[in-house]
Order: C-alpha cells, then structure tokens, then sequence
C-alpha cells in the first residue's frame, strides 16, 4: 500500500518505519529537502504545508494518507476523507484549545477552569494564557502570576488566547490509545512525564501509578477517542492532583511520550496507528520491560556517548544537521533493570 505521509520530522521518520517494516511504500510531503523522513520515502515532494496543490497531489498518489502534526489546513482538503482514515473531527477539534476544552467538557469530564482570554478584563490568577491554535512545547504560553503580567500581555490580539486555571498537579501522565476502523481500542501502559522549560523530559513507565489511576484513565481514554470517531493511535494528557484526573489536552497521532513502546512493549505506537489508518486490526500492547524514555536536545548532545556504555539504552537519532537550542534531536529508551541509575548517569553533569 502507499501511505502519504504529511510532515517529514521524527513522528513523519518513526511512523515511516513501521510502516516499511509491514511493506507499505511511503510518499511524504514537508518543506525541506533535509528532513529525517527524507532518507526512507520513496517519494517525498518539497513543500509548504498551506501548499493545497502539493498536499492534495500527495493524497491522489497515496493509498491512505496520515500527518505527524496537527495544523494542517483543511477547508481545502475535507473532501479528501475516505484516504484520511484518522477522519477530520478529531483533528478539527484538536486546532482549537478552546473548542477542545468545551468538547471535552460536554463529555462530563474534568479539566482546569478556562476561558477566552480578555487582557482588558482579566483578573484570574495564577494562571496560563495559551493561544487558542498553533502552540506546541510551551510555545505561545504565558504564566500568570499576578495583574503586572496580566498588564504585559495587552498587546496580544483579541480572541486568540484562552486563559487556563493554573494547576499544582502531582505529576502528568498521557494515555497512548489506538482505535481501529472495527472499534477496537487499546491502550499503551500509562507513562509519567516529566517537562524542562515545556519541553518533554522524561516519560517513565514503572510501578508508581495504582490501579484505580490506570483504570480510570483507560476508561476516560476509550471514552473519548471513540466519542471522538478516531482512528489511529492519539495521546491523551492528564494532570493527576491527589490521584484524581484532570484533562489537559489531546493530540491525534502519535506522541514523544509514546516513543518508549518502540523497544518496551510488543508493539510500537507508530505499528499500531499504520495497522489501524490500513484498515486492519491493532494488536494488543504488552509491556515487556520497565522504560524510562529521554529526550535528546540540542543542548544534550553528550546524552549520545553517555548512552553507549548501556546496552539496554536503545538511542534513536533523528538524522538533523542542525543542533539548535531545544531542538530535539533523538531519544533514548531505557529498558535496563537499574533504570534509573543508567538515566542518572546518562544525565549527570
């Protein structure tokens, strides 16, 4: 089959090579020539993603088509369903912070306070002012702590930003789940991320969670991604706060905090979401071993070599030239039985 894949970064790469590893051929679209997915497609065209012509010659010559992120334009391309097996809904909702939080609202499900962001009105705090589309890794998010930075962001355009209730949580965790075209839906076993300057640190998978956090957070995962008529693998994020669940946000495709299940589980999230956007049926994941999944930053470069002592720390490079500030640049997986002593060594200055 040939798979069309929208954006050519690491989530384009990883679910590229899962997809060769079933057979599939791959034709890619993204705006650079040097792009990771550019070494494994058997076709990749070189264009903007508002590029309507280019994206919609990429869907005629492609079997079924899927996307690595979520701000793709898609008045021009909804007629374009039946090789978009993810559908539009999911994707639709997920452009729109605010219409996110009211979806998932009306389903009865708990999240922070929030609403549109007026700076001319506004006196909630502590909270995070987020715009409303197009942010990611803490970008276009501001902390409000007190009416001085409420009174600093009068400059931004009105309704563009929502205002969120700050929340203290204990810790996030995020539900990676696939759905397929026969409403099969599994979950990946819930990891426990940690953030550096909004950026995904760390996702660990142990013992910590009990067994009511799981099952409620499985239950509220199937919940929405069927109420949601999603196919393919989505990552659902939550604040836990007294081991309770606090929605945060939902992303449809596959995650940075699901890359662990490459190595940790019997099947990878990216296998997963190329079975279930082929029409065929998921299999059910099972952990083989603890992980502890790093990011690699531009920053972090030495997190490389450190790596290559441990046999059990599995380093994904993503093939980028450059090695900006916050770039990520790769990932490791961590399956040893030390754990945590092998990510302490890895990371210690």
């Amino acid at each position: 089959m040939k798979i069309g894949i929208i954006g050519g970064g690491q989530l384009g790469l990883m679910i590229a090579e899962a997809a060769k590893e079933l057979g599939h051929d791959i034709y890619s679209l993204d705006s650079s020539d040097e792009c990771p997915i550019r070494e494994i497609s058997d076709c990749h065209i070189i264009a903007d993603f508002d590029d309507v012509n280019s994206i919609n010659k990429l869907i005629e010559m492609s079997d079924v088509v899927t996307y690595e992120f979520e701000n793709i334009i898609l008045d021009k391309i909804i007629d374009k369903e039946n090789k978009i097996i993810q559908g539009f809904n999911a994707l639709k909702i997920s452009q729109n912070r605010l219409t996110e939080k009211d979806t998932i609202s009306a389903m009865n499900i708990k999240t922070p306070k929030y609403r549109i962001f007026d700076p001319l009105k506004e006196n909630f705090y502590p909270a995070i002012v987020k715009s409303i589309s197009g942010g990611y890794d803490g970008k276009n998010q501001y902390l409000i702590r007190n009416q001085k930075d409420i009174d600093q962001l009068k400059g931004l355009k009105e309704n563009t930003y929502i205002i969120e209730e700050f929340i203290d949580f204990d810790y996030e965790i995020s539900a990676i789940c696939t759905r397929d075209i026969f409403n099969n839906i599994s979950v990946f076993p819930i990891p426990v991320n940690t953030h550096k300057n909004g950026i995904l640190f760390t996702s660990i998978v142990d013992n910590r969670l009990s067994k009511e956090l799981i099952d409620c957070a499985i239950m509220t995962s199937k919940m929405i991604i069927e109420k949601l008529e999603y196919v393919g693998t989505m990552a659902i994020e939550y604040f836990v706060i007294d081991n309770e669940l606090l929605f945060n946000e939902f992303a449809p495709r596959p995650h940075n905090s699901g890359h662990y299940t490459i190595e940790a589980c019997n099947v990878s999230q990216f296998k997963n979401h190329v079975l279930a956007i082929t029409r065929n049926q998921i299999i059910t994941p099972q952990l083989k071993n603890k992980a502890i999944m790093l990011n690699i930053l531009g920053q972090n470069e030495k997190y490389i070599e450190k790596s290559k002592q441990f046999s059990d720390a599995h380093i994904h490079l993503y093939g980028k030239k450059e090695y900006r500030f916050n770039r990520k640049i790769g990932h490791i997986t961590i399956t040893s039985d030390n754990n945590y002593l092998v990510l302490d060594e890895i990371i210690k200055e």
